[in-house]
């Protein structure tokens, strides 16, 4: 698995990045051919005296001494980040971005000609090695660049390559995703204490009730009405609390949180 003689530099090491080199290093990469950098030079030296990578002072240093360029920065640091990646940069040398929003075309502007560009939405359950991240390829990206790319993000979950006009409508729904199943799994909790259990117990029970449903889809790759129709009697219990659900209009709720959550994602991209 490894990726010999290649060397990954990665500004960012905060929420994402720092996951991302946790998952990576000594499974992908060896700690000695990974560089971090980072405004916050604490968590930079944290980094560093747990895994044993290697700092740099700032980012034309780090590209100095790699290969491969992963930008985890917030889409409000490209227009302070980009600029000194495109003053640094040469080629072979390219670019994962995992900055929400930011288009392929958005970041090429940055470059009088163009490097090699594969964009990525992770979201936070890359802690756990349970993310879903998709890729898309900018202009100069083949599908090796691709190749490696989803090397790196399937070392904390798995991988889906789409086109870029679905990036955003991903951000909605996966990237955002995780703190929709927090937030759906605190009010099932808050239920089931409503209705005499105690806190502890039904959050325990919530959260394993998501996970073992979420577990029975990956497995059987059924649509989910299969399921929600197995576990549904006539008159039960099942058909009682559906029917309340859709009454209170969970399907439309959710709709409009993927549909707001996209269309914030459309705002992040920066104009230069």
């Amino acid at each position: 698995m490894v990726v010999d003689n290649l060397k990954l530099g990665v500004i960012g090491v905060g929420k994402m990045g720092g996951i991302l080199v946790r998952s990576i290093v000594g499974r992908l990469f060896p700690a000695q051919q990974i560089w971090i950098t980072d405004l916050d030079k604490n968590l930079v030296n944290q980094l560093c005296d747990e895994k044993g990578v290697n700092a740099t002072s700032n980012i034309e240093e780090l590209i100095k001494k790699t290969d491969i360029i992963l930008c985890a920065v917030p889409p409000v640091a490209v227009p302070h980040i980009l600029p000194q990646v495109s003053h640094s940069l040469s080629s072979p040398q390219w670019i994962i971005s995992i900055a929400a929003g930011v288009a392929t075309e958005t970041l090429e502007s940055y470059f009088k000609t163009p490097p090699p560009i594969v964009r990525v939405m992770p979201n936070i359950a890359a802690s756990v090695e349970a993310a879903i991240s998709v890729l898309t390829a900018g202009s100069a990206a083949d599908e090796q660049h691709l190749a490696i790319a989803q090397k790196v993000f399937n070392t904390c979950g798995t991988t889906l390559i789409l086109e870029e006009r679905h990036l955003n409508a991903v951000t909605g729904v996966s990237g955002s995703g995780p703190a929709y199943v927090a937030l759906f799994i605190e009010a099932l909790a808050d239920a089931g204490v409503h209705v005499g259990l105690p806190r502890q117990d039904a959050q325990t029970l919530a959260i394993h009730t998501v996970l073992g449903a979420a577990s029975m889809l990956a497995q059987s790759q059924e649509h989910p009405a299969v399921l929600k129709n197995r576990v549904t009697t006539p008159g039960g219990t099942t058909a009682a609390g559906l029917h309340a659900l859709e009454r209170g209009g969970l399907r439309a709720t959710l709709a409009e949180a993927i549909l707001a959550a996209t269309e914030r994602a459309k705002q992040l991209d920066t104009v230069k």
